[in-house]
């Protein structure tokens, strides 16, 4: 990661973002965090400036929601990761927001700041967090959720484009976008890399995928500056 990490907090209660802003201040204290209370202050700062992390409350007080911010952030194609914020644990709130491009699902009520930040740590190290009512039992694993021992994809056998297309899909991102980002052809994304994938995790959707990736703890690499080799 970046010696400083640029972070986008939505969320439209003043307290509650304070206490939000602290406790990533705490878990990476490299961040420097903008502020905004509205999907139109965030839209402004998206504007003017890039950002390596969106933390986003689903549910703000005006018209536009936290997905409908996520929304346009992936109709733009950039690489902000967008972790949502929320009180709703419920499974299909939570798919609906990988589905849209999240990369992680934050609960705001957890039961002590030391699940928070957990939950925080996992997103700082590369990884994928989302509450237990998407893993395990409830979920696409046929067992129940347990405290995964972290892994990385290239223990699995992932590794150069392949490995690549795995990152940029668990940050949201659509097959034209990678493709663009890889210099290669959307349908090499889609008919050779991503079914790849599928297959290796067992899985025959995206948000399958992506639910595998922070059960079993796995840990996915940013891609270096210089390009990736063609292996698969």
């Amino acid at each position: 990661m970046d010696p400083t990490v640029t972070i986008l907090l939505l969320e439209d209660q003043a307290l509650v973002r304070a206490g939000m802003r602290a406790l990533i201040q705490i878990c990476e204290p490299r961040a420097t965090i903008h502020e905004a209370s509205s999907v139109e202050e965030a839209e402004a700062a998206l504007d003017e400036q890039a950002f390596d992390i969106a933390f986003l409350d689903i549910d703000l007080k005006g018209e536009r929601s936290g997905l409908d911010f996520l929304r346009e952030l992936r109709s733009r194609e950039v690489e902000t990761r967008a972790i949502m914020l929320s009180g709703r644990a419920g499974r299909e709130i939570v798919m609906a927001c990988i589905d849209a491009g999240a990369s992680g699902y934050i609960l705001k009520d957890m039961d002590s700041n030391g699940l928070f930040r957990k939950a925080l740590d996992t997103v700082f190290e590369g990884g994928v967090f989302l509450p237990a009512s998407v893993l395990g039992r409830g979920g696409f694993s046929p067992t129940p959720t347990s405290e995964p021992v972290p892994v990385t994809a290239e223990s699995l056998g992932i590794s150069g484009r392949t490995l690549e297309v795995l990152f940029y899909l668990c940050q949201g991102l659509p097959n034209k976008s990678i493709a663009n980002k890889m210099g290669i052809e959307e349908s090499t994304v889609r008919k050779d890399y991503v079914p790849k994938l599928f297959r290796l995790f067992k899985v025959v959707k995206r948000t399958e995928l992506i639910v595998e990736v922070s059960r079993r703890g796995i840990k996915i690499p940013a891609p270096g500056p210089s390009a990736a080799p063609a292996t698969r």
